[in-house]
């Protein structure tokens, strides 16, 4: 390994078959390679900082998921091209850096706080067109959300509004404790 994160993530295949074991391959480097930018682009522009040690991966042909908490498993999808691969890992990792948010003391949903930081992420790390175009990809999904509303809302507040609009999220009362700075 030539960067070791601070964050651990265990990739692991649902079974042995050749794809999946590839797809876990191929996330695993991603992380390897990616890691540590990745959550400095996290911190960056939360102005906090990510608290997980270890996250464990199941990589298999679903719905990617983040877990319903920091003790489950995450679910990746195993035939996502590589960047989608990427931003998929990245979306996903931020829900559990949000986990906290997901409360019904305020109006937002977890994918509209999410996105407050997302396409901001996105960006720093591998500049407008690959986020541009996650977000097309990412509002195409039909069926389990409204990705396409929930981007079309975020991205309306430009940079400013979204930093804005996360920060005043971040210092409700209900979340200060989780955001304490290092």
């Amino acid at each position: 390994m030539d960067k070791q994160s601070k964050l651990i993530i265990n990739f692991e295949p649902l079974s042995n078959e050749k794809e999946l074991l590839h797809a876990a391959d191929e996330y695993r480097e991603i992380w390897i390679k990616e890691g540590e930018e990745i959550l400095k682009a996290f911190e960056k522009i939360s102005g906090s900082k990510f608290e997980e040690k270890e996250i464990q991966v199941i990589v298999y042909e679903g719905i990617s998921r983040s877990g319903r908490s920091k003790n489950d498993a995450m679910r990746l999808r195993a035939s996502y091209p590589h960047d989608v691969k990427l931003a998929t890992l990245i979306h996903e990792l931020g829900h559990r850096f949000l986990f906290d948010f997901e409360s019904k003391q305020h109006s937002l949903d977890a994918h509209q706080i999410l996105f407050l930081i997302l396409y901001d992420i996105w960006t720093e790390l591998y500049g407008k067109e690959f986020a541009d175009k996650q977000v097309a990809i990412e509002s195409k999904r039909k069926g389990v959300y409204d990705y396409e509303k929930t981007w079309e809302w975020a991205l309306s507040l430009g940079s400013v509004g979204r930093a804005e609009k996360f920060k005043q999220t971040k210092n409700a009362p209900h979340i200060v404790k989780f955001f304490e700075m290092y």
